[in-house]
């Protein structure tokens, strides 16, 4: 596999994917940890900023549906994440 270009571990993309965006969110501290699923999941919230009838578009590109970065991170700066946190007790008989 080829290596990534070093300018992508510090520099923002000018696009991002619901998987590229959930890494980008941890690699910049936005959040302690983030997959696809969840950031798919918070795009349910009332003020996501993308879609029909939003502030910004979804674009296709390469078969991939893809957002502007800048308002991805401000959704998450401005929307702190606040789950349930690490399970801290032991499980039960089932």
């Amino acid at each position: 596999m080829k290596a990534p270009d070093p300018r992508t571990l510090t520099r923002n993309p000018p696009v991002v994917t619901f998987s590229t965006g959930a890494k980008l969110l941890v690699r910049l501290g936005i959040v302690k940890n983030m997959t696809r699923e969840g950031a798919r999941r918070l795009s349910t919230h009332p003020e996501w900023p993308f879609g029909p009838d939003r502030p910004y578009p979804y674009w296709d590109l390469a078969n991939a549906i893809v957002m502007e970065t800048e308002p991805f991170l401000e959704f998450f700066r401005t929307h702190p994440i606040t789950g349930r946190g690490p399970d801290k007790a032991p499980r039960g008989p089932r």
